[in-house]
């Protein structure tokens, strides 16, 4: 069985520029979302795009503090 290596702290960086890519991408269409009259039927369409986008975002923050916290382990094991 081989042991898990700890992220790189650029590789730790890097899933956390994804994270900020993505919450633009939310943002973006929260702002699409406050021009249109809620309820209608471009907004209830735009509806479903915030819920893919924040889906990618989630899981991307996830697996950016999954490897935050690897990374941090590691640390504490070298001591």
């Amino acid at each position: 069985m081989s042991a898990k290596t700890a992220p790189a702290i650029e590789t730790v960086e890097r899933l956390f520029d994804e994270v900020d890519e993505w919450y633009q991408r939310v943002h973006g269409v929260r702002q699409k979302l406050a021009k249109l009259k809620r309820g209608s039927e471009a907004y209830l369409d735009l509806l479903s795009d915030l819920w893919v986008e924040a889906d990618v975002l989630s899981r991307k923050a996830a697996q950016a503090a999954e490897a935050l916290d690897e990374f941090q382990e590691s640390l504490r094991d070298a001591d």
